[in-house]
């Protein structure tokens, strides 16, 4: 009876731990990431004229977007700025005229920063006018723009492959390790993202050790760099690709690819709040907006 009794005990330990040990690889299996989407929702009209970047600002609900007009690097003071709406209507087509080859943008505390061939070019938004200009030495082919949470706007130099950091109106210089050509910017807490159009990769730049390193390669003619809220990236290539880079292991996976087509991706943007991809398409004179899905 007692050899029973104690078969039974060691028959329910040992199921037990068997329920367990299922219990608990069922609780540490991970599911495997999903990759995104992009669907056309719509197109602006082709009034713009060689779109180069999108900057969609929550405060007024508006997306500003940077026409270069034709040459992108020419000192013609044809280039201008327009807004349109989240539907893709263009509200004021030249919302800010008397710039040459505007590009990147970023906004912070009322002001519009446009980076401008050679001048980082500074706009007060509610009066609509142009209050400051910062030179920028040599021929530095200002390109990508991010702010800090403290207002620190770094420019990307595509030229000389370096970034521009303005801060109380004084330009300092941080000159990249390696040659490239210096084009997109986003600035988060881990470091500076950029894209690198020459080498084609994708990387980052550390505040602390003031190194840069290479995460992806293979991007094309890097341009755009956003974040999305599960951390990780999508970049767009100058030529007409759309990547979705996994921060976990930096692969990445093509969206989009219209270079067939002609159609351009320069610098992109997107809306969290709508899921939306904003894609201006350069020579094709238009902007597309895509929802990304997962």
């Amino acid at each position: 009876m007692k050899n029973n009794v104690l078969g039974l005990v060691l028959m329910m330990l040992l199921l037990g731990f068997s329920c367990k040990e299922k219990r608990e690889t069922k609780q540490t299996k991970v599911e495997p990431k999903k990759t995104p989407t992009l669907n056309l929702v719509w197109q602006t009209d082709t009034l713009l004229r060689t779109s180069e970047s999108v900057l969609y600002n929550k405060a007024l609900d508006i997306i500003f977007v940077a026409n270069v007009n034709e040459s992108p690097w020419s000192r013609d003071n044809n280039g201008f700025i327009s807004t349109i709406d989240t539907k893709g209507t263009i509200i004021e087509l030249k919302w800010i005229e008397g710039l040459s080859g505007p590009k990147g943008m970023g906004v912070f505390d009322g002001r519009l920063y446009v980076n401008d061939i050679d001048r980082i070019v500074e706009i007060d938004i509610k009066e609509q006018k142009i209050i400051n200009t910062y030179p920028v030495d040599g021929e530095p082919q200002l390109n990508d723009i991010t702010i800090s949470p403290k207002g620190i706007v770094c420019a990307s130099g595509s030229n000389t492959n370096a970034i521009y950091v303005l801060e109380k109106g004084e330009i300092s210089v941080l000159k990249m390790n390696t040659e490239g050509r210096l084009n997109g910017l986003l600035y988060q807490k881990e470091g500076l993202f950029f894209t690198d159009s020459g080498r084609q990769c994708f990387g980052t730049y550390n505040f602390k050790s003031k190194t840069f390193k290479v995460l992806t390669e293979g991007i094309g003619h890097g341009d755009g760099v956003i974040r999305l809220k599960t951390g990780d990236f999508i970049v767009s290539d100058w030529k007409g690709q759309v990547f979705y880079i996994d921060s976990t292991n930096w692969e990445k996976t093509l969206l989009l690819d219209t270079r067939e087509r002609g159609i351009y991706a320069a610098d992109i943007d997107y809306i969290s709040e709508l899921q939306m991809l904003l894609v201006p398409n350069f020579f094709h004179n238009t902007v597309m907006s895509y929802k990304i899905s997962f």
